[in-house]
């Protein structure tokens, strides 16, 4: 299993190989990514699996079954206009892996996590994607619905926290859909992987003694909702249109940019932090 982080968002894709086939968890929009991984490896991807209709990317979902010819599947629980829905025990066999379906609900209503066995070892779950119900150090906000509807989404991702995720075992590796930095928890911890057992112990979120304790933690969450949230919302729900593949971005010359900027243009430096950081002028 590969985790794809995107910088920026702090979101995290997977990447799985299993029999001579790839699972894709939650892909990116630029999926040039995932094709390479599975050239490189010599696989097909045939599985794409959304663990929720996400708020703050455009998910490729579509994008990466147009390339592979691979089947999407998300929640039953909300009515996209694309893919296939599962149910809680349905499974995905490949060779000796095993892929679970569990409804997860809280964060949203659709939500699932997917529980990862390696039957030739051993029943016990190895992995669970669980999308934004859990990270490390953190849980997942909702507040997505409304305020109306806060203190029934609580009460759900309690539920689907301590009476689904927690009892597949403390050395469950968790695998969330975000990581530090991210607009979809409050205080995520830079911290990649987790596992049950060490956020039982550490994340402050799974301390509270009761679960009207917890809904009352959240409900008085107050978290920052980004513009944008709707229409990522309303892209991954009915699907965004297609870009085939990203186009290649030619450099400009100097010159041309110089011309450009006198011309009034507006340049903006999108490069990382770390590369522009030392810049101390333009050089046009």
């Amino acid at each position: 299993m590969k985790l794809i982080k995107s910088e920026g968002i702090a979101h995290h894709s997977y990447f799985i190989e299993a029999s001579g086939r790839a699972i894709v968890v939650d892909p990116r929009r630029d999926v040039d990514i995932y094709l390479k991984m599975a050239e490189t490896a010599g696989l097909d991807i045939t599985h794409i699996f959304e663990t929720h209709r996400n708020e703050d990317y455009v998910i490729g979902s579509l994008e990466l079954a147009q390339a592979t010819g691979a089947e999407i599947f998300h929640g039953k629980d909300l009515e996209f206009a694309y893919g296939t829905p599962v149910s809680e025990g349905n499974t995905f066999k490949f060779g000796n892996a095993e892929l679970e379906i569990l409804e997860t609900p809280g964060h949203t209503p659709e939500s699932i996590s997917l529980v990862l066995r390696d039957k030739n070892v051993s029943d016990d779950a190895q992995m669970v994607f669980a999308g934004d119900l859990i990270f490390a150090g953190e849980t997942g906000r909702i507040d997505l619905l409304g305020e109306d509807k806060k203190r029934e989404m609580a009460g759900l991702l309690y539920d689907s926290i301590f009476h689904k995720i927690m009892p597949l075992g403390d050395e469950t590796i968790l695998c969330p859909a975000h990581g530090a930095g991210s607009v979809c928890g409050a205080d995520i911890r830079e911290q990649d992987y987790t596992t049950l057992g060490y956020e039982k112990n550490t994340n402050l979120q799974l301390q509270c003694t009761s679960r009207d304790e917890f809904i009352q933690m959240k409900v008085a969450e107050e978290l920052y909702t980004p513009p944008y949230f709707r229409k990522m919302e309303f892209f991954n729900q009915n699907g965004a249109p297609l870009l085939g593949r990203l186009p290649y971005l030619r450099a400009l010359t100097p010159k041309i940019l110089k011309k450009m900027k006198n011309n009034g243009a507006q340049i903006v430096d999108v490069r990382k932090p770390t590369s522009f950081g030392g810049d101390t002028y333009l050089a046009v």
